[in-house]
């Protein structure tokens, strides 16, 4: 369906839900006066992506995650959140490429042309709406206004770069990790998802690679090396950890669903390793014991 298509259907539905979950990277000022005339009791979570240059860009708005608050909705943040999904009760979904913007639902005359479907949620979908969610941080007002903050800082400087995350004060890193969270490429190298979701923290990095002490911190603060580097100073066996045995670690702690393959897995596991001798070099020693896999080791600071 379209943009107008999909726009239409919601408002056939939404006032006459109990429970309304939108998960979208943009939210609009648009977007949300439009919904505030829908909804009547129902109780709302939204999730979008909420990164310091989408409010710089106008890409979703601070004034319209305040009026979602100030009307009562939840409303959470996952900084890698690129889906767009609009979920009617536990019966009904709305999915495609509409953000929750007056473009992505044709509110406004430039629309953009989207497309959507209709479908009926499995118990694995729902889910999966469910685990978005739940990882998701709740953003609140005292946190906004610190976002707007520093939003206007940055609007009184010319040619300043915006980051793509938030100080830790404001955004607490989340725990959970996921496929995203990891290099989906070797150094040096983009991938497509990179290009799509700039905000994913390899994204990040392999964007600002002619600075190596910026990239080097950004690295090291990321959540692929804080979690691994987290399993080898608990590590308490004789031996340091193989490849196979991080790969384990890994494919139990990822929180993708469904889970990612092993030979997927590795892939991304042997990207990391890369990044490691290139910005870890001195708190992790990748090595090779004879003929057999890589080997890593934590040394003491």
């Amino acid at each position: 369906m379209t943009s107008n298509e999909l726009t239409a259907s919601l408002e056939v539905e939404i006032p006459i839900c109990q429970k309304l979950n939108i998960i979208s990277a943009f939210v609009s000022k648009p977007a949300v006066i439009w919904l505030e005339k829908l909804v009547d009791n129902t109780s709302v979570c939204i999730v979008g992506r909420f990164s310091p240059k989408d409010f710089i860009d106008g890409a979703s708005s601070i004034d319209a995650v305040r009026k979602c608050l100030l009307s009562g909705y939840v409303v959470k943040c996952l900084p890698n959140l690129h889906a767009k999904i609009y979920q009617i009760d536990d019966e009904l979904i709305f999915t495609g490429s509409a953000n929750m913007t007056g473009k992505g639902l044709a509110l406004v005359n430039d629309g953009n042309l989207e497309a959507c479907t209709k479908v009926t949620p499995s118990d694995n979908t729902k889910a999966f709406i469910q685990r978005i969610i739940n990882v998701s941080l709740n953003i609140t007002v005292a946190m906004l206004n610190k976002m707007q903050k520093i939003i206007d800082e940055f609007e009184k400087v010319d040619s300043v770069k915006v980051p793509d995350t938030w100080p830790e004060d404001i955004m607490p890193k989340i725990k959970d990790i996921f496929v995203s969270d990891f290099p989906l490429s070797k150094p040096g190298n983009n991938h497509e998802l990179y290009e799509v979701n700039p905000s994913l923290e390899f994204a990040v990095i392999e964007a600002n690679t002619s600075n190596f002490t910026y990239d080097q911190t950004l690295f090291k603060s990321s959540k692929a090396y804080c979690w691994l580097k987290k399993i080898l100073i608990e590590h308490t066996g004789d031996r340091d950890l193989g490849f196979g045995q991080v790969s384990s670690l890994l494919h139990d702690a990822l929180c993708d669903d469904p889970a990612p393959y092993r030979r997927d897995i590795k892939g991304i596991q042997s990207n990391l390793y890369e990044y490691l001798t290139l910005y870890a070099f001195d708190e992790v020693e990748v090595y090779v014991p004879g003929r057999r896999s890589q080997v890593l080791k934590y040394i003491k600071q």
